[in-house]
């Protein structure tokens, strides 16, 4: 698929006072890292928190038609979605980055090495407030500052099935079906920790058709 000249990029976050910035990440911003921020807008709703998504490659693309046809299972539509690249030298503003695997980890840590406190995989981040849970009414941007500088940069050598998300771009449906399910449970556990108390939006099933 041809991309267009003109595509956006994505910088700086555009969070208020008050509001918590997430950026998922992924190779081409046309399957993973837009339906996690999908999903994660969803999850959290009108809550202070705000998401978007970029790719580390030229953007400009559509998403394959088999994603636009699982997403419109789940009951979002991504049929006008136009892939956006990062540009890695305005990134320092967002509170956390979550991509979909240590190898997008490494390229934004190469390119810029003040991100590594706040750059994990999906999985990776879920786990990491699975075993470090942060405090009530504590500034996630200044935990993770704190919290995230000391884990050992060797967990993002290679790959790794327990880290990475796979990437469904030339796969059939039922593929796509499994990363929204994948994407749906890690949010939900992620919504758990970072807006406790809150009911899950998006329980790993597609919206029901009569």
């Amino acid at each position: 698929m041809a991309a267009s000249p003109h595509a956006g990029e994505v910088g700086e976050p555009g969070a208020g006072a008050g509001q918590t910035s997430i950026l998922f990440v992924c190779t081409a911003n046309m399957c993973r890292s837009v339906l996690a921020e999908a999903i994660a807008r969803r999850r959290f709703g009108a809550r202070a928190f705000v998401f978007e998504s970029a790719g580390l490659i030229e953007g400009g693309r559509p998403m394959p038609p088999a994603g636009v046809l699982v997403a419109g299972e789940w009951g979002l539509d991504m049929s006008r979605h136009v892939s956006r690249r990062a540009d890695t030298r305005r990134l320092k503003g967002w509170d956390v980055i979550l991509t979909m695997s240590r190898k997008h980890v490494r390229e934004l840590v190469a390119a810029d090495g003040e991100l590594w406190p706040r750059v994990f995989t999906l999985p990776q981040f879920v786990r990491w407030l699975d075993e470090h849970p942060p405090g009530r009414h504590v500034l996630l941007r200044e935990w993770i500052e704190q919290e995230g500088a000391q884990r050992p940069r060797s967990d993002m050598i290679g790959s790794s099935t327990d880290d990475d998300v796979a990437d469904p771009i030339d796969d059939p449906p039922a593929a796509w079906r499994e990363l929204l399910a994948e994407l749906s449970r890690e949010i939900d556990r992620m919504a758990e920790h970072l807006v406790p108390g809150t009911p899950s939006l998006s329980r790993g099933e597609p919206v029901a058709h009569s």
